[in-house]
């Protein structure tokens, strides 16, 4: 007897197929869609990433650069502050130096010069002028040598002219660049003092042909020159003095050039 109740399976009837392996297909195309997917988002992440990463070290490379340049600036800001003290310095240590030995080197100076008057007609010999040289310093002007001259100029010539033949001995004098240049120069001492006592006597030689007859009349300037070379503080130091004579204008304690008379 065969049992005919309705939902009861027939044992001999064939299996229903299952569907699951139609299933598992489509799911398992869906998974590897979904790992590549998966695996463009995350290469786009990590290309995001990288990205992000280059820029923030772009901008830490720039900020890193400033701050660099800046501290460049400031270390050569420093460093010109540095050098404007050290010159600063040095300024005012060669003003100090310099102010020590201006007080207290040795500087020569003539004091005057005196002649009674030119002579009435061309002399034979020489007239010699006293001309004494003082010390007004505080240091003895060591090899110090003294070397003169005298020539003359028509008054009618011009200033400049007059001016040039003032300013030609001067400039003779402080062309010498060392003490004892001049082999007919006697080296001296000058000791500092500011009296007759301490002046070292000295004098002027007028050759007998700078007074001609134009002298005489009065139509000729004739200038006396001296020259001091010295030493004093380790430095050669010079001194220039101009003197001038007219006949019947100048007697006595002759007046100075306008050029001619300077001292270093």
């Amino acid at each position: 007897m065969q049992d005919h109740r309705p939902g009861r399976p027939d044992a001999s009837a064939s299996p229903e197929p299952s569907r699951h392996p139609a299933d598992d297909k489509p799911r398992g195309e869906w998974a590897g869609f979904q790992a590549v997917i998966g695996e463009i988002l995350s290469e786009e992440d990590h290309q995001s990433a990288q990205r992000k990463l280059g820029a923030t070290q772009l901008r830490l490379a720039h900020r890193l650069n400033w701050i660099t340049a800046i501290g460049a600036i400031v270390g050569a800001i420093s460093s010109l502050g540095i050098i404007g003290s050290l010159i600063i310095t040095k300024t005012t240590a060669d003003d100090a130096h310099t102010a020590l030995v201006a007080a207290n080197r040795a500087w020569i100076s003539s004091v005057s010069a005196t002649l009674a008057a030119l002579p009435s007609a061309p002399p034979a010999e020489a007239i010699t002028v006293p001309v004494p040289f003082r010390n007004t310093g505080h240091e003895p002007a060591t090899d110090a040598s003294i070397v003169s001259g005298s020539d003359s100029i028509a008054i009618e010539a011009t200033y400049d002219q007059i001016h040039a033949k003032e300013q030609a001995y001067e400039n003779y004098c402080f062309s010498i660049s060392e003490v004892k240049a001049d082999t007919a120069a006697v080296s001296i001492v000058i000791f500092p003092g500011g009296s007759t006592t301490n002046d070292y006597s000295e004098s002027i030689t007028i050759k007998p042909d700078v007074i001609d007859w134009d002298a005489v009349y009065g139509k000729k300037y004739v200038f006396l020159h001296a020259c001091v070379v010295y030493q004093t503080f380790g430095a050669v130091r010079h001194t220039s003095v101009c003197y001038y004579a007219q006949a019947g204008k100048t007697v006595g304690s002759l007046p100075f050039c306008d050029k001619g008379n300077r001292a270093d």
